[in-house]
Formats: C-alpha cells, sequence, structure tokens
C-alpha cells in the first residue's frame, strides 16, 4: 500500500472531494485526521474504521489558527507524524464586486486561502524533520476567468501562486507541494447551484469534451498521486482535472451554464 505507516490531514473531509480522498488514502494505509466544520465528517471517520481503516474527526474552522493548531498536534498525537496534508476545504460565492457582500468576500477568502496558509503554517514544522507533502485544492477558476467568479477565482489564483511559493520555500526540508485545479465535480458545491441535480449532469454531459461531469473520486485519486512516492520529483506544479474544459474554453460562469 503506498501510504502504510504514513499520517494525512485532509480539510473539507466531511463531503465531496475531501471524503474523497480521505477514503481512498485511509484505503491505502494512511492514518487519516478528518477536519471539517460539518459534524457529518464522524460519520465518514466512522465509515472508514468500519473497513478497516484508521481515521479521526476533528471540528475545525480552518480560518481560525487555534483550530488549525490543533488538527495538526493531534495528528502528531495519534500517529507520531505528518506526511500528507490536503488543504481541500473551500466555499463558492458567486456575484461581482458590486453584488458580493463584504461578509461573503471576506469568508471565501478566509476559506479558500487564509485556511491553506493557516494549516500549512502549522504543518510544515511538523513534516521538517523526515519531509512531507502538501496539496492544495485549486480550481480551472483560479486560471481563466468566467463571469461571476470573482471573489472565487482571485482566492484560486492566490492559492495555485501560494503553491508556487511554498514549494520553493520548503524544498529543501523535503516538502512538495502541489495544486491540484478540478473543473466542474459532483459534489455539493457545484450541484447545490442548480433545482435538479440530474440537469447538471446532462448539461456539463453535452459541454464538457469528456462527456460526463466529474466525480469527487477523480481528483482523489489525483490527490493520492501526488501524494505518493510515485511523484517525487513533482513539485510547484498546479494540475488541471476538468474533462477538458480549460483547453475548450470556460465561456460564461457556472451559474449562467446551469
Amino acid at each position: 500500500m503506498r501510504f502504510q505507516d504514513r499520517s494525512a490531514i485532509v480539510t473539507g473531509a466531511a463531503a465531496g472531494i475531501g471524503a474523497a480522498t480521505a477514503k481512498l488514502l485511509a484505503t491505502e494505509g494512511a492514518s487519516v485526521m478528518l477536519a471539517d466544520v460539518d459534524p457529518a465528517g464522524e460519520a465518514v471517520a466512522a465509515a472508514i474504521r468500519a473497513e478497516g481503516g484508521s481515521a479521526w474527526f476533528v471540528p475545525t474552522d480552518v480560518t481560525r489558527s487555534e483550530d488549525a493548531r490543533k488538527v495538526v498536534e493531534r495528528a502528531v498525537a495519534e500517529t507520531g507524524r505528518l506526511d500528507i496534508l490536503h488543504n481541500n476545504a473551500g466555499i463558492l460565492a458567486i456575484g461581482d464586486v458590486t453584488t458580493i457582500s463584504e461578509a461573503d468576500w471576506n469568508r471565501c477568502l478566509g476559506i479558500n486561502l487564509t485556511g491553506a496558509f493557516l494549516l500549512s503554517k502549522h504543518a510544515v514544522p511538523a513534516m521538517a524533520a523526515h519531509g512531507g507533502v502538501i496539496i492544495n485544492t485549486a480550481s480551472v477558476a483560479g486560471k481563466a476567468s468566467a463571469r461571476g467568479y470573482s471573489v472565487y477565482s482571485a482566492t484560486k489564483a492566490a492559492l495555485i501562486a501560494l503553491t508556487e511559493c511554498m514549494a520553493l520555500d520548503f524544498a529543501d526540508r523535503g516538502i512538495r507541494v502541489n495544486a491540484v485545479c478540478p473543473g466542474p465535480t459532483a459534489t455539493n458545491m457545484v450541484l447545490g447551484l442548480v433545482d435538479d441535480p440530474a440537469t447538471a449532469h446532462a448539461r456539463w454531459s453535452k459541454e464538457l469534451p469528456a462527456g460526463r461531469l466529474g466525480t469527487p473520486e477523480d481528483t482523489a485519486k489525483l490527490v493520492a498521486y501526488l501524494a505518493s512516492d510515485d511523484a517525487s520529483f513533482v513539485t510547484g506544479a498546479s494540475w488541471v482535472i476538468d474533462g477538458g474544459r480549460l483547453i475548450a474554453g470556460m465561456g460564461q460562469s457556472t451559474v449562467d451554464r446551469d
């Protein structure tokens, strides 16, 4: 198993990409800390344990430095080390700069960007003695513009830049840092934009070159690759996983298209 005797933290792990990643890492031997504000994360951890894996749920607000510190300390206390951090927690706020409220702007920045900063700030010292891997969940919206995505795209573009800077800053400590950039994926964030999820699947099936909406498991597999020794020479990269959306042209925002 690729992650035997390794320890991981996954934020935003109560559902979607985070839950899929936590399950996959645990299946391949990792001990996983699931961090989320949503108490549903406990059910995900329980499901992992029921399958014979090692998992703990830690209620975590990634915008709070104290919470970030505690989840890192818990991982080290339970397993003796920290090897993998998946900064996955994120939210979507829709609107241009005249219509987004200051509260939504600040909340999106706090969760999508500051959260990754705070978890990394506390995780890097825990990894420094033996090396580690940090994977940030960015987005194709951080690589190309779309109407209605001003704050979301700003946070994801910043996260890509942060990934590159961190990769340079910590390479000499044996810490690799990469980002994944999902396109439309069947998560609560995307499906919640429409009244009928079947409509989202049907429309994206027509509009994406791959012919379907992505799944959380698609991205989880990429995260697992980047976290593994198979990617030992990969750092500072942003990996697009979007069914061809970027090369086909981002076009209008998801709000318009869904």
